[in-house]
């Protein structure tokens, strides 16, 4: 397993990906609703998360009732992830941890 965005989506239960990195955002998420308002909110907790002194830690997950958000932060990069709540966390956060890695060394 190399840690690609292919690898996380194979996971079962793994629903979607958000990508942040400077102004940038790339959504893939199964059900698009208008998303102007969310951006602007992904990017506030993008650019709170990513200050240094700020920084909680390298992995945030979010648990809510039917869904899992977790967030992996690696340098400037920001990948975040929607998966059901019967996913294999384990290597969830084994394999976002890899692509958020990956991610940074290619910008």
């Amino acid at each position: 397993m190399k840690g690609t965005i292919k690898d996380l989506l194979n996971i079962t239960g793994v629903q979607g990906y958000i990508i942040a990195s400077g102004k940038n955002l790339q959504i893939k998420v199964p059900s698009r609703p208008n998303l102007s308002g969310i951006k602007d909110r992904l990017m506030e907790l993008y650019r709170e998360l990513i200050e240094e002194g700020k920084r909680p830690g390298n992995t945030i997950e979010i648990y809510m009732e039917d869904a899992i958000i977790t967030i992996f932060l690696s340098g400037t990069v920001m990948l975040l992830v929607v998966s059901h709540c019967s996913t294999n966390m384990a290597l969830l956060r084994m394999t976002g941890k890899l692509v958020a890695a990956n991610i940074m060394k290619e910008r």
